[in-house]
This record gives C-alpha cells, structure tokens and sequence, in this order.
C-alpha cells in the first residue's frame, strides 16, 4: 500500500561494495513501502557514484543489478502517479521529483562506465557491456525527458547533443542494431532507445496528459524498431530526419537537405501497424488490446492513436509523383478554412471581392499538386495550410489542397509545395443524427480520387470531429447518414476523414 506520509521522511541508504552486498541490501527493500524503498535506492546510488574508485567490471555489475531491482518500484510508483493524480495532491510534485532523480542517477552511472570505455579506447575489463550500458543510459535519458513533459518541461539543446553522440558512437562502433537486455524482461537497442525518444517528442507530447504519454510510450517499446534510420535520405522515401550535429530532435525531411550527419527514416512500417491496432481495436480483436495496454480502452485508444498518426505519417504518395516544369502560368489561391467554406458556396464565383486572394506562379507540376513559387513574402500560405487554387482569371472549378512544405528559394522567393487532394471538392452541411437537430456543421466534401488511390473524404473544423460520431449529411437534394472513423491527415485548425456512408434519402424539404 502507497503510504503518502513517507513522501516526506527521509531514511538513510546502505553502501554498496558488491554484488552480494546489494543483493542481500536490496532484499531488505522488499518489505518497505515503495516509496521509501524508492528513496533508499536513490540515496544508495548517490553514494554509488561519490565513490572515487575506478569503474570495475564488478562495480557495473552492482549498478546493473540495482537497475534491474528497482523496477519493480519504478513500475508502481508510475501506476501510482499516472491512474492517482487526484489523491496526491501535494505529494505529486515529490513523488516526480523522486522519480526523476532517479533516471538522472542511473543514467549518469552509466555514462560514467561510457566514458572511461572511451578513454581507454575500448581495453577495459567491461568494454564488452558497451552496448548494454549504452542502451540503458539511452533508455533512462528518454525516463527523464518523458516524465519532464509531465511538468511541461522541453528537451533542452544540450540533452540532443548527449543523445546524439551516443546513437552516433553506437553506431560507429557498430552496435547501433545489437540486442541487448534492458532487464530480466525486455530486451532493445541502442537504435531502437534512440529512435523511441525522437518519436515520443514528435506528437507535441507536453499537450498529453500523463496517462495518455504513458500509453503512447508503451506502444513505442513495441514499435520503434518498425523505423530504421538511414543515411542516404531521400525525400522519395523518406519523411523525417535528424540532424546529429545539432541540438534539435527530428524535423520533416526536404529536398534540398544534404549533409553527412542527417540521418533519416520512412514510416511506412509504422503506418501499417497503426492502422492495423486501430482496425483490430473498432473490430473488438482482442489481441490489439493486449499488445497496446491494458489501459487500451475503446473510443479513447483509439483517438489516440489517430493524434500520433497526424504527427508521425504525412501523406508521401503526392512526393513519388513525377514533376513537369511549367512556364508563363499563375493561379490563384484562397488559404484557410473560411476561405475555403466562403468560395464554394453554390454559385459564388466573386468570392475574390470578399476573399482576399493569392497569385502564384507555377514553377512545376504533378498529378499530385503543384510547386509555386510567388514574388513577394507572404504570411497567409503557411506549412499545413488548406488552400483553393486554380488558373488566375478564369471562372473555373477550384481544387483543393494543402501546403506541404514551404521554402525561400535560390533566388530569395518564396516556394510553396502543395499536395492536390481534390480537383472537384463540393461543400456540404452536416448536422448530428442524434433526434435533436442541432447547429449545421459547414464542412467539405472530397470525392474519390481514382487515379490516385486516394478514398473519399471530408474536411471538418478540428472541434466538430469526433471518432464514431454520426450525422446527416446534406448535399443538393439527399440526406447521407454517414459516420465518423478514423482521421487520416489534419492542421491546427482542421481535420480530413474517412467515413461510413449508412444510407441515404431525399431531403422531402427541397424536394417539395
């Protein structure tokens, strides 16, 4: 039972000399009170590393062989903090503080058998533990940086630098991809820790509430070794990258990004099986339940999963598409939502008057969308942007997409890259299926895009999505029952999903 009041006592650690020393200290933890023994191991650690002597092969088997017991209570105390928040109270801020202590320590003792291997060019009686210890001093920096988002706390530029120089020595001494045992129960890599902390920082984790960061992070124990880093990035393939001379996690993956230290990765893999949990989860398979968590509860689970999708995946099938350079053509381009909703209202062809429009010229072009490129900077057309274009001073039909990347280009112009997700989009009016009317709900409608493989879809202001949520949906003369499933690509102030079409009617209103 978690006792609160020793949140505030202290107790003193015994020394540890060896092995058996521990081990026989350590048992005597069994029957204390989780956060005391907690504390104890905390204390037993500090003076672990203000002893002087060398590092020995015994005295990293001490350090392994505490690591290893203590999980136990690590395991614990986090179920306490994550399902009990509301009973500690002012005991939280102590119980964090514990905890994060504690990675920090085990973290710096292994650096501190890290470097004297460095030192003595690999000639140590433990140089063979190098890709174990590695791997756990790897896997407590991400404990530490996790439990920091908890207290909306970033990862400082001088903690990338630290774990950059470790995946980039692993991966020179070539154990970047060894397994190695985390403890009695799990075994990873340096590869695998590595790329765990990349991907856990990508999802805007500080905006999570502990529970649900604990749950993403017990995914990625699964999952992280489906994105393998590469050092030939090509933007055909690739999505992310990292740079390891910087002081910075992963960013998206541009053309023009060259340098020796980049290292990259696709998420084809993780893709697959995210939307292979998220189909098993809506189909009640069981088994999904068991690899993503205990906790894993239908509709929650799923939303979350959908929130890492939008940070982790980026639609790649429009980048593989080849592109034709074009001359003497502008377009026109309407940016934003409203803008969106206003100039494909039935029957408005001036929307211009009241919606302040864009011109750019058309610099190349794919079935996916196009390359732009305009003669003066503009705030408007921002990465993640849904915009309308089409040919300037023309009366056509506008298309639809999204900007997915933009750049100042050789000559200091702005470029924008833009993703074709509809060439007929059709605004419709959805209003909840739930008997009590309720307010319309403007939102777009995209077609099918056949040549594309891309399925139907509709575009939503972020706070009118909710996953399995059923409404009417209105379009010239019928009514489609439809339902909510899963989002498949969103911006900060937008979502586009796939539904399921239930039926459909005539709207007996207009119709008459």
């Amino acid at each position: 039972m978690f006792n609160f009041l020793t949140l505030f006592s202290k107790k003193q650690a015994g020394f540890l000399d060896n092995v058996k020393a521990a081990d026989q200290w350590l048992q005597t933890l069994r029957h204390e009170d989780e956060y005391d023994a907690l504390k104890q191991v905390i204390e037993g650690l500090a003076d672990f590393m203000k002893n002087q002597e060398a590092p020995t092969r015994e005295r990293l088997k001490v350090l392994m062989h505490l690591d290893e017991t203590s999980q136990v209570f690590q395991h614990r105390l986090g179920v306490t903090y994550f399902h009990h928040q509301a009973d500690l109270k002012r005991a939280e801020d102590a119980l964090w503080k514990s905890m994060t202590t504690l990675f920090s320590q085990f973290a710096h003792a292994y650096q501190l058998f890290i470097r004297e291997v460095v030192a003595q060019r690999g000639k140590t009686e433990f140089s063979r533990y190098l890709p174990t210890i590695t791997a756990r001093a790897l896997r407590y920096y991400g404990q530490s940086i996790k439990w920091g988002y908890f207290h909306q706390e970033p990862v400082q530029p001088v903690m990338w630098k630290r774990l950059h120089k470790y995946y980039q020595m692993s991966e020179e001494s070539r154990f970047a991809g060894t397994e190695v045992s985390l403890d009695s129960k799990r075994l990873s890599t340096c590869s695998n820790e590595y790329m765990h902390i990349l991907l856990l920082d990508m999802i805007k984790p500080m905006t999570l509430k502990p529970s649900q960061l604990e749950m993403v992070d017990h995914w990625l124990d699964h999952w992280a070794r489906l994105v393998e880093l590469d050092r030939d990035c090509t933007p055909d393939t690739h999505m992310h990258c990292v740079d390891l001379s910087t002081g910075a996690g992963a960013r998206k993956l541009l053309e023009e990004m060259h340098s020796p230290t980049l290292r990259c990765w696709s998420m084809a893999d993780l893709y697959l099986q995210i939307r292979k949990s998220r189909a098993g989860l809506s189909e009640g398979d069981w088994s999904e339940h068991v690899e993503l968590g205990e906790d894993c509860v239908v509709p929650d689970c799923i939303e979350l999963l959908d929130y890492v999708a939008r940070y982790w995946i980026r639609p790649e099938a429009a980048r593989r598409l080849h592109r034709s350079p074009v001359e003497d053509r502008m377009m026109e381009m309407a940016c934003g939502v409203g803008a969106i909703y206003s100039c494909l209202q039935p029957g408005d062809r001036r929307c211009g008057h009241k919606i302040p429009f864009e011109h750019w010229a058309v610099q190349d072009e794919s079935e996916g969308g196009y390359g732009l490129v305009e003669a003066r900077h503009t705030e408007r057309a921002q990465e993640g942007k849904l915009v309308l274009v089409k040919p300037s001073g023309h009366d056509g039909s506008w298309e639809i997409g999204v900007v997915r990347w933009k750049k100042d280009g050789e000559a200091g112009l702005p470029e924008l890259g833009i993703e074709r997700l509809s060439d007929d989009p059709k605004q419709v009016t959805l209003i909840s299926a739930d008997g009590n009317g309720g307010q319309a709900i403007k939102s777009v409608f995209l077609p099918k895009l056949y040549q594309r493989d891309i399925d139907s879809s509709l575009i939503l202001q972020t706070q009118d999505y909710r996953d399995g949520r059923l409404l009417d949906m209105h379009y010239r003369n019928n009514i489609f029952s439809i339902r909510l499933t899963e989002v498949v690509d969103s911006g900060e102030e937008w979502v586009r999903a796939h539904f399921d079409l239930l039926g459909n009617r005539k709207d007996q209103a207009k119709a008459s």
